[in-house]
């Protein structure tokens, strides 16, 4: 749909202006992006696809880094991977706690422990490698100081948990993109 959308950016700019063009051309790149990750979500868990075709609503982003799509796609793929497997969704994501940790070492450094945090939510998240974060150094510091680090993900989690699990909230009529499906979750509505 972006790429559509693409063609026509000087005329949108012209009508709607550079900032609304901006900002409907960056949401739906995001979108793009959502719907990609459901679709290969599915496909890894084809027994739910069902449940995972009723989960972009929970694929909002949360923070203004996530328009940067590696950072955005690992959170989404966190978020799913949690719908597949029937574990919460509320908790904060790997890349949640990744930018919060970032956030707060552009005031203060981190300490071993924040950093042990750090370094093991990056490779949690699946985030590309880059120097000084290697599986070494997340070994190393987990070696210091693993039941601290331990300790400080899960309040991390808790504290930046999202306050409700979006899909409850489904209704489906038992279609999917127009066609006709065996949804559990229309099943659930009718029964």
């Amino acid at each position: 749909m972006t790429a559509e959308l693409t063609k026509f950016e000087p005329i949108l700019r012209e009508i709607a202006g550079s900032e609304f063009t901006t900002t409907l051309l960056a949401t739906l790149r995001q979108q793009d992006w959502a719907e990609d990750e459901i679709g290969r979500a599915q496909q890894a868990h084809p027994d739910v696809a069902d449940v995972l075709h009723h989960s972009f609503s929970l694929l909002t982003a949360t923070e203004e880094r996530m328009a940067t799509e590696f950072v955005y796609r690992a959170h989404a793929r966190e978020l799913l991977e949690r719908v597949a497997t029937g574990v919460s969704t509320k908790p904060g994501t790997s890349v949640e706690v990744v930018l919060s940790l970032l956030r707060a070492s552009l005031v203060t450094p981190l300490n071993t422990t924040a950093f042990g945090l750090y370094a093991r939510m990056w490779r949690l998240a699946g985030l590309p490698d880059v120097d000084g974060l290697d599986e070494d150094v997340g070994e190393h510091y987990g070696a210091i100081d693993a039941s601290r680090i331990d300790e400080f993900e899960a309040i991390a989690r808790r504290k930046l948990a999202q306050s409700s699990p979006v899909l409850t909230l489904v209704t489906c009529e038992g279609r999917h993109l127009g066609e006709l499906v065996d949804c559990r979750l229309a099943t659930a509505r009718a029964a």
